[in-house]
């Protein structure tokens, strides 16, 4: 899967779970603060995240996500990982 594809899932995930316009979902924006994200809305996106892709995001790095871009590079380390 490309990188663009993963990043249309995600931005997809986070569309639907935050009720947030997909325009405003960029690499910046910070999930709790501009995206309005609490912890459980976190774990539920992770867990959407975990079973369409077929990963496993661990917690501790789940732990120091903080914006859509964070979000990202730990989907696609742990999409290299599971790869291997």
């Amino acid at each position: 899967m490309m990188k663009l594809e993963i990043e249309a899932i995600i931005i997809a995930i986070l569309a639907d779970k935050l009720l947030v316009d997909v325009e405003a979902i960029t690499p910046k924006a910070r999930l709790v603060e501009d995206l309005g994200a609490d912890s459980l809305n976190v774990l539920d996106i992770a867990l959407d995240i975990n079973q369409v892709l077929g990963i496993e995001l661990p917690p501790e790095g789940l732990a120091c996500v903080r914006k859509v871009e964070d979000l990202y590079l730990l989907v696609h380390q742990e999409m290299a990982q599971a790869s291997v």
